[in-house]
């Protein structure tokens, strides 16, 4: 589990080769902060809920929707014990919001308020959709589906970390703090209508 200061530039925490120039990019923009520029990088973990403008689904929950319409079986990588950190979308646009108006120059924000395994977010769609229980996948199988970064990264690792320092910061104080509750209530019913443009 990481939290903010684990990542600052010359920290000790490395990324793996394939995510190190991600890494390298947002230490990038931070340290910009030193040139007179207000930088400020919002890093989201797994983002649920539907979006209000055009793109109203996120990435991760929507794939493992999408599988099981089309096949009728909710999947997880492998036995779907690895945990990722969420956070609402109206919990991330509020924290956007201030960091916009209020983030000193140089910050690095976690975007997250709870975490789930991925199996419980299976599980959970599943039964918001009437299907039967999720199935495992093994990682070639979920790599052809959904592609070596989907499957490997944003479905099949973990991704643990914390974000106390917008709360401190910023006075962020997300109001939505579980992912497990918004499926069961709101997966089903396609919450609020998406955005139309005139």
């Amino acid at each position: 589990m990481f939290d903010e200061d684990d990542l600052r530039p010359g920290g000790a925490w490395q990324p793996t080769g394939d995510k190190a120039a991600r890494v390298a990019t947002d230490r990038v923009v931070v340290e910009a902060s030193r040139r007179d520029v207000r930088s400020v990088v919002l890093c989201n973990s797994l983002i649920y809920g539907h979006g209000r403008g055009l793109g109203r689904d996120s990435v991760q929950i929507p794939a493992l929707v999408n599988v099981a319409r089309a096949t009728g079986t909710v999947r997880h990588v492998g036995p779907g014990e690895n945990i990722w950190s969420t956070v609402h979308i109206d919990d991330v646009v509020d924290l956007y919001l201030r960091a916009l108006t209020g983030a000193p120059a140089g910050s690095f924000y976690f975007v997250e308020n709870g975490e789930a395994s991925f199996g419980d977010i299976a599980r959970a769609v599943a039964r918001a959709l009437g299907l039967p229980p999720a199935q495992p996948w093994d990682v070639d199988s979920a790599v052809d589906e959904w592609g070596y970064e989907l499957a490997r990264y944003a479905l099949g690792s973990n991704s643990r970390v914390r974000g106390t320092r917008a709360r401190q910061e910023l006075g962020w104080s997300p109001e939505h703090s579980s992912v497990l509750d918004w499926i069961r209530h709101e997966l089903r019913g396609g919450g609020p209508p998406a955005h139309t443009a005139e």
